[in-house]
């Protein structure tokens, strides 16, 4: 195959209607495609019609494998042995994750089925967590969202698949100026911060995943040196850091790599076979704390730029015993508390910077 030949002239030959003789999605495709053209990838379409963009695919992609799948059965006459079809009903959210669970993860997924709003809200959702991490998700045909074809595609739907993007967008544009942990629907909270980029084009929206990692370290030495043995029982801290992300230590300990970047939020947790969860709480920048918390869940803000100004925490069992240990910005020493007090910072300090937890069995 001659790999100078475009993705646009291959439509063309094929006669799909992404090609620029139809809606034009190819030349704009190009872009994101060019650069995993000779890679092993995984391609899955839903929409198979007449077969013409698997065709697509198959000759662009000279290594990949094509999945199209169809509610047709009779779309099974495309299948060759770099083109499988899978028989689906996009509508149904069990068969959706099948296919997933059988093909993927697939670095690019095209949505160009029925257009109904809901079957294209649902496959995004289901379907989107089989996308690997730096892969695509393509959904075609929005303009059945508006006008007069509004009436044809609604189907149940309660909003456009073009709206529920737009949602999207805001949680990705507006950054950690909206709450995402108040954001009700799953999907997007879970993937609002997930993306890197959405990209609206005539009739179509493409959507390059990119899930942040959560790192595990140790974040330095501990805040205060602990003599170990063996009343000491290990403390799961997850942590979010300003301009840091997402942290985790498995050891009992947390410190910011920068002292100028604040601990906004956090969760503690112990081995299930510990006999003691920790309840703990924050302390806003306001000045408010928020509600016990326990079982790893989450307190703070996360998605406001607001550092912490103290934490605190106590055993959930009897039998234990805890004492708490915040650093805070500008301050000289740590603040060292019992369980249960609060660990607050110094007059003339700073948020919170680093926290460690010292769990230990007593009597």
């Amino acid at each position: 195959m001659d790999i100078s030949t475009s993705l646009d002239e291959l439509g063309l030959k094929f006669r799909t209607d992404k090609s620029s003789g139809g809606h034009n999605y190819l030349a704009l495709y190009e872009r994101y495609f060019a650069p995993i053209r000779s890679e092993k990838v995984k391609i899955l379409e839903i929409g198979v019609l007449n077969g013409a963009s698997l065709a697509v695919w198959e000759e662009y992609f000279p290594n990949g494998t094509i999945i199209g799948a169809d509610i047709n059965n009779a779309v099974r006459r495309f299948a060759r042995p770099r083109v499988e079809i899978a028989i689906i009903d996009q509508s149904d959210i069990e068969q959706l994750v099948q296919l997933g669970l059988k093909y993927g993860p697939f670095d690019v997924i095209i949505e160009d089925g029925s257009h109904f709003w809901d079957h294209q809200i649902t496959s995004l959702k289901t379907l989107f967590p089989f996308v690997k991490n730096g892969g695509i998700y393509i959904v075609e045909d929005l303009q059945t969202n508006y006008g007069r074809m509004e009436a044809t595609y609604r189907g149940v739907a309660g909003i456009s698949c073009a709206e529920y993007l737009k949602k999207l967008v805001d949680l990705r544009v507006a950054g950690e100026q909206l709450d995402i942990a108040a954001e009700q629907d799953a999907f997007l909270r879970s993937y609002g911060r997930a993306i890197n980029t959405i990209t609206f084009c005539r009739h179509a929206c493409i959507i390059e995943k990119s899930v942040p990692e959560t790192v595990e370290t140790s974040a330095g030495d501990p805040l205060v040196a602990v003599d170990q043995d063996d009343s000491v029982i290990p403390v799961f801290i997850f942590a979010h850091i300003g301009n840091q992300g997402d942290r985790t230590n498995p050891i009992g300990w947390m410190r910011s790599l920068n002292p100028a970047d604040h601990i906004q939020a956090f969760s503690i947790e112990t081995l299930a076979d510990t006999g003691c969860e920790i309840q703990y709480r924050a302390c806003l920048a306001d000045g408010t704390w928020t509600g016990w918390k326990t079982r790893g869940e989450l307190a703070g803000t996360r998605g406001q730029s607001a550092g912490l100004t103290g934490f605190s925490a106590r055993p959930g069992s009897r039998g234990f015993s805890l004492e708490i240990i915040g650093e805070f910005g500008n301050a000289a020493e740590p603040v060292i508390v019992n369980g249960g007090e609060d660990c607050l910072p110094p007059p003339g300090a700073g948020a919170l910077t680093g926290m460690q937890i010292v769990l230990r069995r007593v009597g």
